[in-house]
């Protein structure tokens, strides 16, 4: 009985490392995680750069102007072309409470 616990739970553990996408920690990586580099880029604009490494690709966008504020993110995309994670790196917080803009850009804020 014990063997059999052993090897399923050894069994779960290694099919956990086969997953491809962070788990979300934030509205931007809920929104994004898992949908296609395509798909966002298509809403948003082309990247301002990339740089590939070992069957993934890190791409910097940024867009969103407004009033003097704008949104820089990176997302990590796989072979397949689907984002495994979105990392904000130039955002702007609401001072009152509410989602940053690279959320409400992003369409993240009510995720």
């Amino acid at each position: 009985m014990n063997s059999r616990i052993a090897i399923l739970a050894g069994l779960a553990l290694a099919l956990t490392a086969c997953t491809t996408v962070s788990v979300p920690t934030n509205p931007l990586q809920a929104r994004w995680n898992g949908k296609t580099a395509g798909s966002f880029f298509a809403a948003y604009g082309p990247p301002i750069s990339d740089t590939s490494a070992g069957g993934t690709t890190l791409y910097k966008w940024r867009g969103g102007f407004s009033k003097g504020r704008s949104c820089s993110v990176e997302l990590t995309v796989n072979d397949a072309y689907r984002i495994t994670n979105i990392r904000a790196i130039g955002d702007r917080v609401d001072p009152k409470g509410g989602p940053s803009h690279c959320e409400t850009v992003l369409d993240a804020a009510n995720t």
